[in-house]
C-alpha cells in the first residue's frame, strides 16, 4: 500500500484504525496484567496454608531432635571433659549408614571497638610507599572489610585475611589494629538446624546417599 496514493478520507480511516489497534493492544495488556495478579492472589492463597504447616512441622522436627540429643550431648561432654560451647554436634552410626548434625546457625558481628583497629591499619597503609606491594593489597582488604552488608554488618570473612598479613607486613601498629578487630568480633546464635545423610541400597543394589537439611523457623 502506497500511503501517498490514499485520499484524505482513506488516510483518516487508516489513522483511526491504527488508534483502535493501539487501544486494543493496550487493553489486552491491562487485561493480561489483571489476570496475572488474580492468578498470583489465588496461588498464594492456596499455597500459604500448606507451606506454613510444613514450616511448622520442620520446626517441630528440629526442636524434637535437639531435645532427643540433649542427654547424649551432655553425656559426651562429661565423658570427654568438654565444656559445651560448640555451635554444632555431629553423630554418625558406627556402621557408617547414617549421620546427624544438630547445631545453630551463627552470625558474626562486631562490638563497635573495631573502628580503633581500622584507624590503626589506615595509618599503616598511609605510611607505606606508593610502590609497596602491600599498600594496594591492604587497602583492598580493608575497604572490603569495611563494606557493610544489607544489615549494616561488616565483612567478617576478610578478618582472617587481615590476620594472615601480619607476618608479611611485620608492623606492630598493623598487628595491634588487626588484634583489635579480631577481639571486637562476637558470635550470636540464630536459627537451629538438623542436617545429615543416610546410605541406602538403591536400584540394582547400588548404594545411594540421601541428604537432608532442616532449619527451624
Amino acid at each position: 500500500m502506497n500511503i501517498e496514493n490514499l485520499t484524505p478520507e482513506q488516510k483518516q480511516a487508516l489513522r483511526q484504525l491504527l488508534i483502535e489497534e493501539d487501544k486494543a493492544t493496550q487493553q489486552k495488556r491491562e487485561n493480561d496484567i489483571m489476570a496475572l495478579k488474580t492468578m498470583i492472589d489465588e496461588m498464594v492463597t492456596a499455597k500459604v496454608p500448606d507451606l506454613v504447616s510444613f514450616g511448622q512441622k520442620q520446626t517441630d522436627i528440629v526442636n524434637a531432635t535437639f531435645k532427643d540429643f540433649e542427654a547424649i550431648i551432655q553425656l559426651k561432654n562429661e565423658l570427654y571433659g568438654v565444656k559445651d560451647g560448640q555451635a554444632s554436634h555431629t553423630f554418625t552410626s558406627r556402621d557408617g549408614n547414617g549421620s546427624i548434625c544438630v547445631g545453630f546457625n551463627e552470625i558474626i558481628a562486631f562490638d563497635g571497638t573495631e573502628g580503633a583497629g581500622v584507624k590503626k591499619i589506615k595509618e599503616v597503609i598511609a605510611s607505606l610507599s606508593s610502590n609497596d606491594e602491600n599498600r594496594e593489597v591492604l587497602a583492598d582488604l580493608l575497604n572490603t572489610f569495611m563494606k557493610a552488608d544489607k544489615r549494616g554488618n561488616l565483612n567478617p570473612t576478610r578478618v582472617a585475611e587481615l590476620v594472615s598479613k601480619k607476618e608479611t607486613v611485620r608492623n606492630p601498629l598493623f598487628s595491634e589494629g588487626v588484634d583489635i578487630i579480631v577481639n571486637a568480633q562476637f558470635k550470636t546464635r540464630s536459627s537451629m538446624y538438623v542436617r545429615g545423610w543416610q546410605r541406602i541400597q538403591g536400584e540394582n543394589g547400588k548404594e545411594v546417599k540421601l541428604t537432608f537439611s532442616i532449619t527451624a523457623n
